[in-house]
């Protein structure tokens, strides 16, 4: 019988792990590196959500968010609490204040293990909730244009076309396609992104992510960087991104395109089937190629969400103000 992997007898608070390199197969069959969509980013398409209105309650009212550059830890911590935000206040059922911070201030590893914890989570809690309410809108507008279509087809106005095209291009689907592309346009569970983030970045702290806002241990196969960093690009490195917003936004849309997470969006797909809503720790159990370690990584990513109880955000929403 095998031992234990030695990933495993990591300890849970993973400041020590630097970069998570996924799996390298085929080039065709790796997971989707973020070059591509860094640069749609620059271009103004990745991470849109409609640029029109349909009739009726098709697209939710969208919560705007006030991005905060913080040059400290402390700074951050001052952040949250001029606006009375506590993770325990979260899990009573109040809302997230809308704060998107850019990017993660680079003596967070000066913090204690579980106040580094704290903040990284606090701070990344509603960088994932206004991702997700973004890629809600743009189901909610799908979810009607598909029915629209099956109503009939010829009640697609020239806009809705054209705005549909774009969102099967983002999603790298087709509109001839619309079951598929439902299954893409949807949210990753605030509990798996926070946790596979800690891991990652090591709560915020490696190299990468304190210099190129990396946190999802997303890596180049081959080209160049959007943002200057201290580090050549090439194949196996780190992606950098320009903040950590579209650090968030490229591993949604990685979860939700390649073809190695097609297991991902089949589980998550049943989920809504049951009326269920999306449960991190058991979509975990689906990214067995998301690391070249397949199940020791996603029981330490459980024993991460199990730890720090994070399952309790998979409801939290953002506040107004």
């Amino acid at each position: 019988m095998l031992g234990e992997p030695v990933f495993l007898a990591v300890n849970a608070d993973p400041a020590a792990l630097i970069f998570v390199r996924h799996e390298m197969a085929e080039v065709a069959d790796t997971p989707r590196t973020s070059r591509d969509s860094a640069n749609a980013s620059v271009n103004g398409s990745s991470g849109g959500h409609g640029r029109f209105a349909a009739p009726g309650n098709a697209v939710r009212r969208q919560v705007q968010v006030r991005a905060i550059s913080p040059r400290s830890a402390d700074e951050l911590a001052g952040f949250f609490r001029d606006v009375a935000y506590t993770l325990t206040d979260v899990r009573l059922g109040e809302a997230v204040p809308p704060l998107k911070v850019d990017r993660v201030p680079g003596d967070l590893s000066a913090k204690d293990g579980n106040e580094r914890k704290m903040l990284f989570i606090t701070a990344l809690l509603p960088v994932i909730l206004e991702a997700n309410q973004r890629v809600l809108a743009d189901r909610e507008q799908l979810l009607y244009l598909r029915n629209k279509l099956t109503t009939d087809p010829r009640m697609l106005t020239a806009v809705e076309r054209v705005w549909l095209d774009d969102l099967a291009d983002r999603y790298e689907s087709s509109i001839d396609k619309l079951d598929e592309l439902v299954r893409r346009v949807d949210i990753v569970p605030p509990s798996m992104a926070i946790a596979q983030a800690g891991v990652e970045s090591g709560w915020g702290t490696s190299f990468a992510a304190r210099n190129g806002n990396a946190l999802f241990g997303q890596i180049q196969v081959t080209g160049r960087h959007s943002v200057e960093v201290p580090w050549k690009p090439g194949a196996g490195m780190p992606q950098p991104f320009a903040d950590v917003g579209e650090s968030t936004d490229a591993y949604v849309i990685n979860l939700n395109t390649h073809p190695a997470y097609a297991s991902f969006r089949a589980e998550r797909a049943a989920m809504r089937e049951r009326a269920e809503h999306p449960d991190g720790f058991r979509l975990i159990g689906t990214l067995l190629r998301y690391s070249e370690r397949g199940q020791g990584y996603v029981q330490f990513v459980r024993q991460i969400m199990r730890e720090n109880e994070l399952t309790d955000f998979d409801r939290a929403r953002l506040s107004s103000f």
